[in-house]
């Protein structure tokens, strides 16, 4: 069965040096990054840039994200990127797809719901012009985290940090991606306290659920537990929260390297 409509384009995306740790190895955080230029560039393609958006008063913003990763990308491995709308309701939801190939192997896939809002993060509709500048291809496989067997009552890892100007993206909030960094922080932190090795932690799978946006000055609390384990991986549940608010829950799915 094909995976991907035939149709959809294939955009080059190279990851560069800053994204990848001590094993040469990406993180995850990065391969999201990396699909976030293959959508900014599909929507480029079709005439609608970053500047149109800002001109046009709107953005989107990911409202949910799950990412499958099916092998570690290579430091300097070129990639192709291929994405595609699959779904919209009331032309404000909208569900798109994104998978990153090696030549013709599947190294990631991601599923992502996006919402159209105004630049004061209100809900509004999208033009036809908008609308119409995205084929949808229905019918496709979406990604989703694998079933897992889970833990009773585990401990909760608790750490805090103030976000930085610096760290604002062109929506002027912290890019959706940062928040898989939160999140491998605190499981990292898991392992060191177990004598592990942080850097030999392995993707599989992701979801966040994106509640409110994290702003320049925030301090931020980062809740991480052991829920569950699959074949070989750990799952563990976030929490990110400003003070009482929650930014996001989300879940990770991580192995060790041998």
């Amino acid at each position: 069965m094909n995976t991907v409509p035939p149709d959809s384009l294939t955009f080059p995306v190279t990851l560069q040096r800053h994204a990848f740790g001590p094993r040469l190895v990406p993180h995850a955080g990065d391969v999201w990054r990396a699909m976030q230029d293959v959508v900014v560039d599909q929507s480029s393609s079709v005439g609608w840039t970053p500047e149109r958006y800002v001109q046009a008063n709107t953005m989107f913003v990911v409202r949910t994200m799950t990412v499958r990763h099916h092998r570690e990308v290579r430091i300097q491995e070129p990639l192709l990127g291929r994405t595609w709308p699959s779904r919209a309701r009331r032309e404000m939801l909208f569900t798109r797809q994104v998978r990153l190939f090696s030549g013709e192997e599947l190294i990631a896939g991601a599923t992502q719901e996006w919402a159209y809002l105004s630049r004061d993060l209100q809900p509004t509709r999208a033009s036809k012009d908008l609308f119409d500048a995205f084929k949808m291809s229905e019918g496709y496989p979406e990604i989703e985290l694998p079933s897992f067997v889970a833990n009773g009552d585990q401990p909760l890892h608790v750490f805090d940090f103030t976000v930085w100007h610096g760290w604002m993206d062109p929506h002027g909030h912290a890019n959706h991606a940062a928040y898989v960094d939160y999140c491998d922080e605190g499981v990292a932190r898991v392992v060191a306290e177990e004598g592990g090795d942080p850097q030999r932690l392995v993707p599989v799978a992701e979801t966040v659920h994106f509640r409110a946006a994290v702003g320049a000055g925030e301090l931020i609390t980062v809740e991480t537990t052991l829920a569950g384990h699959v074949q070989g991986a750990r799952v563990f549940k976030h929490r990110v929260l400003s003070g009482e608010k929650v930014c996001a829950t989300a879940t990770t799915v991580r192995a060790l390297v041998d």
